[in-house]
């Protein structure tokens, strides 16, 4: 059965999908879109797992998909598919706040 994505504010209440691969560690997967500044270091794709990755407790970023690139006078949004793997089990709630810290993150779309 095909459950469609919902989008969620960053600072919404709703839930995500998360997934626990062992007693250790979690995956998260999403859709999100965020704002790369012009100049920044290396290509799009890149500059966005390097954001990602600097969240407290990710262990790795995997970018699964590009979706979309709007180009801006003084950045460009990008929305990407991401996995991100988790140090440790975390409540909705704690992946949420982690994210809220990412420079540039506008919105998160949880797969279901």
């Amino acid at each position: 059965m095909d459950q469609s994505a919902r989008e969620v504010l960053l600072y919404g209440d709703d839930r995500m999908a998360v997934t626990s691969t062992n007693d250790s560690a979690a995956t998260t997967t999403a859709v999100v879109t965020i704002r790369i500044p012009c100049g920044a270091d290396g290509d799009l794709v890149t500059d966005a797992e390097e954001r990602l990755s600097r969240v407290k407790d990710v262990n790795s970023v995997t970018i699964d998909k590009l979706h979309s690139i709007d180009p801006n006078l003084s950045a460009t949004v990008i929305t990407i598919e991401i996995t991100l793997h988790w140090t440790a089990t975390m409540t909705d709630e704690e992946i949420s706040d982690r994210l809220a810290e990412v420079s540039g993150l506008e919105s998160v779309q949880w797969a279901e």
